[in-house]
């Protein structure tokens, strides 16, 4: 995401880091057994990995996250690095031309995992099986032009692989997974020596290094596509790790529907009733576990001819000076707009009802949605008065003029020693806006 203040807001929202819409996720086809036995083995499908919800990834490589495919020659060769920014660059580049299909292992995990997501077994978690989730198609509707696909010749032996799936000529596109290794140890290791001995690169002096990563620093360099799937893998595999047994009985759950939910596998019936003892599982709505996101609000505080905005200095990152939107957890039977204005108040003391939901952010540390929001404070010597002492969570809270943060956001000297959020957070989003709402205020030469 750029650092200058220039974005539209309809940009800022189509090109928000982790939330790109990379796949048509079609849930609806989770259910559906000969969908996802048919998208799983098909030679396009495309897998990304993961230890312990960390992203596999390659070191010195055009391409950071690893993709791999089932059949040969599914992926485009390495052409040029692309534009971090631009979710169009999905397609255009990657370095292993080699299918994960050569491999009778990865074969077998792959058709094991398919029967037990048919049967709903309760041995689907059971080492050393790998876990996998469904997460979409790439198709037409997320920019995919099917007819430029069609067939490739494989030249190693003469045969040819479908580029993309057609179900039930309604469903087309290339299939997406994410599969969960933490559990497959040795299968993680041929994949990682998969992509070792198959690495073809425009530069064959170049060495590179395949591992999981947990670093942010590498969480928050990717692509905006490849942002887009760590993201959705994560939270799914955050969520799946964290529930693995029945909050109404206390037996195991497993995931269903190709990891898109967890079912509970106490099949016991009460004596003589055609109901089962598991509380949840006895009622129709309740007898599956749906993802869990935390929803949190996240805002820019302004006044109304956005001359200034409050920036708060939490009390984790006071030693490195970043200054930052105030945030929190939204709590039961909260609209967004109250539990906006209750956190303003409880971090800083400042009185607002002027509030405006403006864009939202996947957020997987570990599974969040931010909920970004302008609050307008309207000045009258009591409203915009500061009082950090109630909740006591930050450190400092302070107006900024404008100009100093379009200076910041610009790298331009702004006589000041401190730092503003990473410009791949909403925050730096939600403050470029005010900034550039301060600008088209100026030239309009009035309030907004």
């Amino acid at each position: 995401m750029s650092h200058d203040c220039s974005s539209s807001l309809a940009e800022l929202r189509s090109n928000m880091y982790y939330g790109s819409e990379v796949v048509n996720r079609v849930s609806f086809l989770r259910e559906d057994d000969e969908f996802i036995a048919a998208s799983a083995v098909h030679p396009s499908t495309r897998f990304v990995f993961f230890y312990r919800t960390n992203p596999l990834v390659i070191k010195n490589s055009a391409n950071l996250l690893v993709v791999l495919s089932n059949g040969d020659n599914q992926l485009p060769p390495v052409t040029t690095s692309p534009d971090k920014n631009k979710v169009s660059s999905m397609d255009n580049y990657q370095t292993v031309r080699r299918g994960l299909n050569r491999h009778p292992q990865w074969n077998e995990a792959v058709q094991t995992w398919i029967n037990d997501n048919r049967e709903k077994s309760p041995a689907i978690r059971d080492k050393p099986k790998p876990g996998f989730l469904f997460m979409g198609l790439l198709d037409e509707s997320v920019g995919l032009n099917l007819s430029s696909l069609k067939f490739e010749e494989d030249p190693e032996n003469s045969t040819t692989d479908e580029k993309y799936l057609d179900y039930q000529g309604r469903y087309q596109g290339i299939p997406y997974y994410a599969v969960d290794m933490t559990n497959s140890p040795e299968l993680s290791e041929l994949v990682i020596d998969h992509v070792l001995t198959s690495l073809t690169t425009t530069n064959p002096t170049e060495e590179h290094e395949v591992f999981y990563t947990y670093s942010r620093r590498h969480f928050l360099s990717f692509p905006h596509y490849e942002a887009a799937l760590y993201s959705h893998g994560r939270m799914f595999f955050d969520w799946l790790n964290k529930n693995k047994f029945c909050s109404g009985c206390g037996y195991k759950v497993i995931p269903v529907n190709a990891g898109g939910k967890l079912y509970c596998t106490n099949m016991e019936k009460i004596p003589g009733k055609d109901r089962f003892v598991c509380p949840l599982k006895s009622k129709n709505l309740s007898n599956l576990s749906f993802p869990r996101t935390d929803a949190v609000i996240i805002t820019a505080i302004t006044d109304t001819n956005r001359s200034k905005v409050l920036l708060s200095l939490g009390k984790r990152h006071a030693a490195v000076r970043m200054w930052t939107c105030t945030a929190g957890f939204m709590e039961p039977s909260e609209t967004v707009e109250v539990a906006t204005k209750r956190e303003i108040w409880e971090e800083t003391g400042v009185v607002c009802n002027d509030i405006s939901i403006v864009m939202t952010q996947p957020w997987p540390f570990p599974g969040n949605l931010m909920i970004g929001c302008i609050a307008t404070v309207q000045f009258n010597g009591k409203n915009e008065i500061i009082d950090l002492g109630h909740d006591g969570e930050l450190a400092e809270a302070r107006w900024f003029d404008v100009e100093t943060l379009r200076k910041l956001m610009n790298n331009e000297d702004a006589g000041e020693e401190i730092m503003l959020p990473l410009p791949e957070s909403i925050a730096f989003s939600l403050i470029k806006q005010c900034v550039a709402e301060s600008e088209k205020n100026i030239t309009k030469g009035g309030k907004l």
